[in-house]
């Protein structure tokens, strides 16, 4: 495994000129070893350091990584109904009067659960719904309606 790793970026700033640098530089220090008195070469550290460690056989070229995968976006919020348009559809399907006794509309607080008093609050609170509200499907389905059809975009 190449013992030296150079950034890309190092790399391209030699401009196409390191690995002759780095040749160049090894016949320096080979004719050196046989000289006397000479000072001995001197290239940028880089180049020193990959002709020491045996060239650019001993070079690995790095890229940058590449840049983070954007995640993917979240998934669509259902579509939002009127619940008015679910009120007509529902009086439509002749189950209004059952989706009022149901919701125990008219009845005082106190004669109520609270899981009734909840979904008579919602409900009536409501100015869309959503197509996946589960307890809104279930409750058209309990007034024998098919939940896709009354809540269809």
């Amino acid at each position: 495994m190449p013992g030296i790793e150079i950034a890309r970026a190092v790399y391209d700033g030699f401009a196409g000129t390191l690995e002759q640098r780095v040749a160049d530089f090894a016949v320096a220090l080979e004719a050196h070893r046989t000289s006397v008195g000479l000072p001995a070469p001197v290239e940028a550290p880089l180049v020193e350091a990959i002709a020491r460690a045996g060239g650019m056989d001993e070079v690995t070229i790095v890229d940058p990584p590449a840049p983070p995968t954007p995640p993917d976006p979240s998934p669509a919020a259902p579509p939002l109904i009127p619940k008015l348009v679910v009120v007509e559809r529902v009086g439509i399907a002749g189950k209004l009067r059952d989706a009022r006794a149901a919701l125990k509309i008219g009845r005082p607080d106190a004669e109520l659960s609270d899981a009734e008093l909840l979904l008579r609050e919602r409900w009536e609170a409501a100015s869309t719904i959503a197509q996946d509200d589960v307890q809104v499907r279930g409750f058209l389905a309990a007034l024998g309606l098919d939940p896709d059809a009354i809540l269809a975009a």
